[in-house]
């Protein structure tokens, strides 16, 4: 399995992972929004799955003898002209193991994909290809639900470990001018603890401690540290994220995921599927190195 590394405080490489559909354009136009502010290299992957590739029995206007003009033209087409450096790959294969290999190959800051949506239940939901780059991808991995603006404040989910501290780190060099706040969502383990104040005010002032400690270790600017929120608030962690998100209308949430495993694994990995579902902005999905985990 390919390891997450950190990326640069100024990303060099972005990649996009689209299958040219609308539903992947609004991480289009975040992702060319991105890269022209970091005067990054952009990289747009179209991956044709193998059952595509026989079109013997299509129309012949359908029989592509390029693929990858067609697509680029189609990207080109979408994207602003000034962009400094557009890639366009048209691979074949499974997509989420095309995109792995050229972010690897590539040596990508930041992979940019979208999410796909039940209309008829009106909520995101995670595509297999999304879900398997959460887990194995080489570098962060941006989520856009939303269109894109300016990320003014950041919420990042924690369970104080390692993973979500190099979240943070992560987030806070990618988007320095951006509000930050921490978020850890507790619950009482046991319903005969529930209306045990003594229980309650016991636990709080643990997690407290655990808050200090962990925003003391955090690897983010001196001058950022007055201004970061941090809030421990009793319920769900995918609830308090969103309506976190939706009252104060953020656009980012930051997850943090173990290396070396799934993201959906672990404490707060037990979580993460549902706050990426739940969240209605667009949510990072940051790997801990094994290096820092060690």
């Amino acid at each position: 399995m390919t390891d997450a590394r950190t990326p640069p405080a100024t990303p060099r490489t972005l990649l996009l992972a689209t299958d040219l559909s609308s539903r992947c354009d609004r991480a289009l136009d975040r992702a060319a929004s991105l890269a022209a502010r970091w005067d990054a290299r952009l990289i747009v992957v179209n991956v044709i799955e193998a059952s595509r590739r026989d079109a013997d029995d299509l129309p012949s206007w359908r029989r592509l003898s390029d693929p990858r003009a067609a697509a680029e033209a189609r990207v080109r087409r979408d994207l602003p002209a000034a962009l400094r450096a557009l890639d366009v790959r048209v691979a074949e294969g499974d997509p989420a193991d095309a995109i792995i290999a050229i972010a690897a190959a590539e040596g990508v800051d930041l992979i940019v994909t979208g999410v796909a949506r039940d209309e008829a239940l009106g909520r995101h939901r995670l595509g297999a290809t999304v879900e398997r780059l959460a887990r194995r991808a080489p570098a962060p991995v941006l989520v856009v639900k939303r269109r894109p603006r300016p990320y003014e404040e950041v919420v990042v989910a924690t369970d104080f470990t390692p993973a979500s501290q190099h979240a943070l780190g992560t987030v806070a060099g990618l988007f320095p001018d951006a509000r930050l706040t921490l978020m850890h969502g507790w619950e009482v383990p046991f319903p005969a603890f529930q209306d045990n104040p003594r229980f309650r005010d016991d636990l709080r002032a643990e997690l407290a401690r655990h808050s200090d400690a962990f925003v003391a270790a955090a690897r983010i600017a001196e001058t950022r540290r007055p201004a970061l929120q941090v809030l421990i608030e009793h319920g769900a962690p995918e609830r308090l994220i969103r309506d976190y998100m939706t009252d104060r209308d953020i656009d980012l949430a930051v997850i943090g995921a173990h290396s070396g495993g799934a993201p959906f694994e672990g404490r707060l990995g037990a979580v993460a599927r549902r706050i990426l579902e739940a969240a209605p902005g667009d949510v990072l999905i940051v790997r801990e190195l094994r290096a820092e985990r060690a």
